[in-house]
């Protein structure tokens, strides 16, 4: 595949980053996933105020248990930098999309390690895995077969000059589904669900793959959620098909502009 790009980290502000890609031409172009960032996510501010607000119940009734029992009493000054310590400095819902962060880590590393194996390229010994990134890749494994899939490229690094973006593909591979065997992008997903800005991506993914020439069009997507825990063993698969495609790089540019935007914005502010 032609060209080649590394990855730099943007300072975004407060304590925030984005990823960039710097092609060997000296192009930069921002990545899909910190374009898509611009979209906000209601459900998982919830969650993550929900998390807190459970850490910091747990925290206060331990703290409560531990009180001395001889009738002296903690002062309001004391107790809240006790319970503030014993919360710690990372958030609660940030350890928690960390934990899950490393399950997908452990498992993308796996099924990556397996493709390229398949493919014959010198790949070393196979990545560890335990627990539930073991089951999440048990259950990949299962689906994969289902779906005769055969890797074509695997963490590749595309681009689209035309929009100026650029992203690193899970996989592209032949696979046979409903609408027979067809040219795909695939995307590896291990959250609670597949979610719109999913759809986005696979569709900005699959708009480079065809603009670069790695593919002829039509090429299809498939987003594959792979489960962590026993209690939900099925993969769920979302086919995006060429139709959706049209309609859904569409929002992706939409969101684009307005990340095009407050990048202008933030670098008036900086000068």
């Amino acid at each position: 595949m032609p060209g080649q790009a590394t990855r730099q980290s943007v300072d975004q502000g407060y304590g925030r980053t984005s990823r960039r890609y710097v092609l060997d031409t000296g192009e930069a172009f921002d990545s899909v996933t910190s374009i898509l960032s611009v979209i906000g996510k209601p459900a998982l501010i919830n969650w993550a105020a929900n998390t807190e607000r459970a850490l910091v119940l747990d925290a206060s009734a331990d703290l409560y248990e531990d009180l001395p029992t001889d009738g002296r009493k903690m002062g309001r000054p004391a107790y809240i930098a006790t319970l503030t310590s014993r919360l710690g400095k990372l958030k609660a819902h940030q350890r928690e999309l960390a934990k899950a962060s490393e399950i997908g880590t452990k498992v993308h590393a796996l099924v990556e390690w397996t493709l390229r194996k398949e493919k014959g390229e010198e790949v070393g010994e196979a990545p560890p895995l335990r627990d539930a990134a073991a089951f999440a890749f048990s259950v990949w494994e299962t689906w994969r077969k289902q779906v005769t899939l055969k890797p074509l490229a695997i963490e590749q690094m595309i681009w689209s000059r035309a929009h100026q973006y650029a992203g690193t593909l899970d996989l592209l591979a032949e696979i046979t589904i409903d609408a027979g065997k067809v040219v795909a992008v695939l995307d590896w997903k291990s959250g609670k669900g597949i979610y719109d800005e999913a759809i986005l991506q696979n569709a900005a993914y699959i708009q480079a793959v065809i603009e670069m020439g790695h593919a002829k069009a039509p090429v299809w997507g498939v987003i594959v959620r792979v489960p962590k825990v026993e209690k939900d063993p099925e993969p769920e698969m979302r086919i995006v098909t060429p139709s959706e495609q049209r309609e859904a790089f569409a929002a992706f540019l939409h969101a684009k502009a307005l990340w095009d935007r407050m990048q202008a914005k933030r670098e008036e502010a900086r000068k």
